[in-house]
């Protein structure tokens, strides 16, 4: 029915195209859905020239270039893109993600975001065991970057 509206709007060239490809592309999609319109049209029947016209079409169809996936969101910022080396914001701020300083003062420190508040960020150290110690800091965010690994 879709392909006999494209074909009766023909002179609206853009519109008949688009509704032709969707067409099309179901029937590129689904093969096993071509011997029932088959069946359901004798031949010589007015629509059966409109299908025999679809599936040639469909027959001269490009595959559909598919999706790339989308990106994974880090385990870390959660976001997509991942924000590592990025300067934390209140617009970006995720608590529980690893930071560190902007001018990497000791790069080895660790540190992990408690909670947002106002300018100021609260955040725990790691310790020498890769955990994190109870000892929490606050300081301006605009100290800090994202450090994804």
């Amino acid at each position: 029915e879709v392909a006999k509206v494209a074909e009766n709007h023909a002179h609206l060239e853009k519109f008949a195209n688009a509704l032709f490809q969707i067409c099309s592309s179901f029937v590129k999609d689904n093969p096993e859905a071509t011997p029932e319109m088959c069946n359901n049209e004798e031949v010589g029947e007015e629509n059966s020239c409109t299908l025999h016209r679809l599936l040639a079409r469909a027959s001269r169809a490009k595959p559909r270039q598919s999706r790339p996936s989308p990106a994974p969101v880090c385990n870390n910022c959660k976001h997509v893109p991942c924000l590592d080396g990025k300067k934390l914001t209140a617009g970006n701020f995720v608590a529980d993600s690893q930071i560190s300083y902007i001018n990497n003062l000791n790069p080895r420190e660790k540190k992990k975001t408690v909670k947002l508040d106002g300018s100021h960020v609260k955040f725990v150290y790691a310790d020498a065991d890769g955990g994190y110690t109870n000892k929490h800091d606050r300081l301006l965010i605009r100290h800090f970057k994202y450090s994804c690994e």
